[in-house]
């Protein structure tokens, strides 16, 4: 038996993803499968840190853990192949700020911000609150599968001062190979567009799939990205709000502590701290575990789809835990079919939350013991039949 097959209560704890159902979905009937938020507890050597700092129990202003950035740096390094000079990493409290202070940095208002679509819906919200002008390539779905469509991504890139890149995609389940990584940054470097990298999932990819960070894809362009990452899907620790940006441009670094200033860009707090190297520096064969979980999840959940309702379509799952269903064949909207999916007990985030282009789609968060997993793909088959 698996450590991730424990099955612990969560309703009552404060959680979003399990306290909120009846907010979201109008009910508390509900096997909560939507938000990036896992139910597994994170390796022991995290609690074990945590508690260090409780068993001291004074919760000052505290200092930068001396072993952060050095375990991050290891982190990348051994996982990844991604080579970071400490004086390029800087931390902050989550990375959609971190995306917000890049685009304020780099843009002007009434600039345009290129991004794919669908795409994690907080890449238009925060440029769009910015003040920018949000800018789609709509990507192509072909066999299961999401693919560039090159000819529309060179066309708009022509025409932005900045281009968001989600790697691993969320919620497309892609992991970009090296060669397509190589084709987006030939392209902004050609009409001298700088990128942010958000890698948030770049620790979960899938058995046979290897994450390439795109300053590895593309190091001669290197002082031209910013990359976005923490360990917070990684360990399940979103709560605790910690993550960095790496950017080896000293412009860049000097832009963004300028923003700094009128942002106060928040440090770790001390939880955040101590849980973010205590996971790199111990969390290595939790993740292994984790990834086989999350794929033997995946490989049953598809298998349940494909035998009761094989008109929906299963992407293939390269990275993250989310699972992105192909739901057009039934011939209804969003609305309708969130409606039967929630009456049959399971609440799901549908595709639109993620631009136009995910219309018709459902994202289906699978990181949950199978107990949970086998229960609420139950109550999805039956939703998905309502709606057939």
């Amino acid at each position: 038996m698996s450590h991730f097959d424990e099955v612990i209560p969560r309703i009552g704890t404060n959680s979003e993803k399990w306290d909120d159902v009846k907010n979201l979905f109008g009910t508390e009937a509900i096997i909560p499968m939507w938000v990036a938020d896992m139910d597994f507890k994170p390796p022991y050597a995290v609690h074990q840190a945590f508690q260090k700092l409780l068993d001291h129990g004074i919760f000052g202003y505290s200092m930068t853990v001396p072993g952060l950035k050095p375990s991050i740096i290891d982190w990348l390094a051994t996982r990844h192949g991604y080579r970071v000079d400490e004086s390029a990493i800087f931390l902050n409290a989550a990375v959609v700020p971190s995306i917000s202070m890049a685009i304020r940095s780099l843009t002007e208002k009434g600039d345009a911000v290129l991004m794919h679509s669908p795409v994690y819906h907080p890449f238009f919200l925060v440029t769009a609150q910015t003040e920018r002008v949000v800018t789609l390539t709509p990507l192509i779905y072909e066999d299961g599968a999401y693919q560039v469509d090159w000819a529309d991504f060179e066309e708009k890139v022509k025409q932005v001062e900045l281009f968001i890149l989600c790697n691993p995609h969320n919620p497309g389940c892609r992991s970009w190979t090296r060669e397509e990584l190589q084709k987006m940054v030939a392209l902004c470097e050609r009409y001298g567009v700088p990128i942010i990298s958000d890698e948030i999932h770049s620790d979960l990819t899938m058995p046979g799939v290897t994450h390439t960070p795109l300053a590895v894809a593309t190091p001669d362009y290197e002082a031209q990205i910013v990359t976005l990452m923490a360990p917070t899907k990684t360990f399940n620790l979103a709560g605790i709000k910690a993550s960095f940006f790496i950017t080896t441009n000293p412009e860049f670094q000097k832009k963004f502590d300028y923003e700094a200033k009128y942002t106060s860009r928040p440090e770790l707090n001390s939880f955040g701290a101590v849980g973010m190297e205590a996971a790199y520096r111990f969390g290595a064969e939790w993740v292994d575990e984790l990834r086989d979980y999350i794929f033997a999840n995946y490989q049953y959940t598809k298998a349940e789809i494909e035998k009761h309702c094989p008109a929906v379509g299963v992407t293939k799952l390269e990275a993250t835990y989310l699972m992105w269903l192909d739901c057009r064949s039934l011939g209804l909207d969003d609305k309708t079919i969130l409606q039967n999916l929630i009456d049959a007990g399971v609440g799901v985030q549908m595709g639109s939350d993620f631009g136009v282009a995910g219309s018709g789609f459902v994202r289906l968060n699978i990181a949950c013991p199978k107990e949970t997993l086998q229960k609420g793909v139950a109550c999805l088959i039956a939703g998905l039949k309502k709606s057939n």
